[in-house]
């Protein structure tokens, strides 16, 4: 019987041919530690997939601001929405006067209408300052209700309309909030409840504005 037939002496011996295989290569050779090493490398790189290809860690960490923070840098399609009442009230004078409207009015329309709140938006889905419904609005040519001078200047257009069209500035305001039908059909202020208090609100504002 040899020797490399008992399975126990095999082993060792097979054992001790792959330890000088590997000596032969000390590139082969990994310690503990090494070992430690690449697979604590390895986890991290799997939980940030881009740390291998990035050679700048700071570009590829997304900064917790919280949602007040963002509100202080509003996109270009946002800064209309933001605009302080002093900049809607320069915006309603410069609009009412281009198109020979009293700034005035429209200053009481628009604190009728939304409270000068560029986002306003009711219940029956009437939008913007001056609180234009959908198909008013494309038919005015205004693109976006929620910016206050585009808002502005379709409603002041749709005003001066109205004041051509019944002669009357308390028929044209009626008109504004009912629609041109009703006035028409009642010749005069509708009988709605709404209405009339929109009308004496309006009335009330302009009077306030004009002091």
């Amino acid at each position: 019987m040899r020797l490399t037939d008992i399975p126990s002496v095999s082993s060792v011996l097979n054992r001790m041919e792959s330890l000088s295989k590997l000596s032969e290569n000390p590139k082969s050779l990994v310690s503990f530690p090494d070992v430690l090493e690449r697979e604590w490398n390895q986890t991290k790189q799997s939980g940030n997939p881009t740390s291998s290809s990035n050679p700048n860690p700071v570009d590829s960490i997304t900064l917790p601001f919280p949602e007040e923070s963002k509100s202080q840098f509003p996109t270009s399609s946002q800064a209309g929405r933001n605009t302080k009442p002093n900049d809607i009230l320069g915006t309603i004078e410069s609009i009412a006067k281009s198109q020979g409207m009293d700034p005035n009015l429209v200053k009481a329309m628009v604190k009728a209408e939304s409270d000068f709140k560029p986002k306003a938006v009711s219940p029956k889905g009437a939008m913007g300052l001056m609180q234009l419904m959908p198909e008013t609005a494309e038919s005015l040519g205004v693109t976006d209700p929620f910016d206050p001078e585009d808002n502005i200047g379709g409603g002041v257009k749709f005003l001066k309309g109205l004041m051509k069209e019944f002669k009357d500035p308390e028929k044209a305001i009626a008109a504004y909030n009912a629609g041109p039908g009703a006035v028409k059909r009642y010749k005069g202020i509708p009988p709605y409840e709404e209405t009339q208090k929109y009308v004496n609100k309006v009335k009330r504002y302009y009077k306030d504005f004009s002091s």
